[in-house]
């Protein structure tokens, strides 16, 4: 077909082919030996079905010119380059990690050319993801790097990942409440440090890290309460003063007096004197007594034990929300409703 100089041309080659038209654009200029001059490079951009689709692609070129060599980069290839760039070796542990495991779920546009992605293919592999809105959104955000990639060079002229809404929905997390034969057999190991962290939390609704990270300043034991600090709560209610559970006096006193001990502003320290952390809980000492009582508790389930317990108590609701540190919904009770000390001992006593 006859095109304007400099356009390109479509050639419809000889055979039975598949895909029999041929175009080629000019991708400036090269060296001739044999005329000793410098000649128009000609690149072959693609092999085509039809005249039409051949035309298309042509046209879709000249609007939008990229580099030829680039026009068959999988979307595979792309996030390869991406992995290379500084933006990706900046990425903190978390995001890394979240980054990864999205990119697992993008596999069936690995070998796809990124030329060849449509908005369709898109919503496909998000609909294929399970899990919450989180992950929908961080697969999309891996896809949309790969887009953007192309798109800024030119590899195409439309982005397929815009205007793609993600619906919100709830983190799905299964959580298991400790059974009754699971506290006879915490109780009957309470002497172990380890064990004693998790019948604290069990007894007084504590977060783990308002446990964790608390100082040992913020517990009284003469007046039995314990205190979570501006610093450590999540909401304006979080801040709080908690009584300390009969049940559980001996067990905080023990990290008490061991604190005094190895001179450590922090409450929770290990038999060594070393400060305990969520991470080093979770992997060594909650795995291990997981695996002695044949569950699979998560560190949180302690608070959902705290409220399930209660609540089959008959604590009532404003009195658990105070224990808990949520915020009541009700004016009344969250601007005008005063609770004593005294009050919130006599409830949390009522768990057993």
């Amino acid at each position: 077909m006859k095109m304007p100089n400099g356009y390109g041309s479509i050639t419809k080659l000889t055979g039975n082919r598949r895909k029999p038209y041929m175009v080629r654009i000019n991708a400036g200029k090269e060296y001739d030996a044999k005329k000793g001059d410098y000649v128009p490079k000609r690149v072959v951009l693609g092999y085509y079905r039809t005249q039409k689709e051949a035309l298309a692609a042509l046209s879709e070129y000249n609007e939008n010119p990229f580099t030829p060599t680039d026009s068959n980069i999988t979307f595979a290839e792309i996030y390869k380059t991406y992995q290379s760039s500084k933006e990706y070796k900046s990425l903190g542990k978390s995001s890394l990690a979240s980054r990864t495991a999205a990119y697992k779920y993008c596999e069936p546009l690995y070998n796809i050319r990124v030329r060849d992605i449509n908005r369709d293919m898109v919503i496909k592999v998000i609909d294929s993801v399970k899990h919450g809105s989180s992950t929908k959104q961080n697969v999309l955000t891996v896809i949309r790097i790969v887009i953007n990639y192309a798109y800024d060079r030119n590899l195409i002229n439309k982005k397929c990942t815009d205007n793609i809404p993600i619906e919100y929905s709830e983190p799905t997390v299964e959580r298991v409440i400790f059974s009754q034969k699971e506290y006879d057999y915490l109780w009957k190991h309470s002497d172990e440090w380890d064990i004693k962290i998790l019948l604290i939390l069990l007894y007084s609704g504590l977060r783990v890290n308002e446990l964790l990270k608390n100082d040992r300043v913020n517990v009284n034991l003469k007046e039995k309460w314990i205190y979570v600090p501006k610093e450590l709560a999540k909401n304006k209610e979080s801040e709080r003063r908690i009584p300390i559970h009969d049940k559980i006096f001996e067990l905080l006193k023990y990290f008490y007096d061991n604190s005094v001990t190895f001179g450590s502003e922090k409450l929770i320290v290990n038999p060594n004197g070393t400060v305990v952390t969520y991470n080093n809980f979770v992997a060594r000492n909650l795995k291990k007594i997981n695996k002695n009582m044949i569950v699979e508790h998560k560190f949180h389930d302690t608070r959902h034990t705290f409220a399930s317990k209660g609540t089959a108590a008959g604590i009532p609701e404003l009195y658990m929300q105070r224990l808990m540190g949520h915020t009541p919904q009700s004016i009344l009770y969250n601007t005008y409703t005063h609770i004593a000390l005294d009050e919130l001992n006599t409830y949390i006593n009522m768990i057993q």
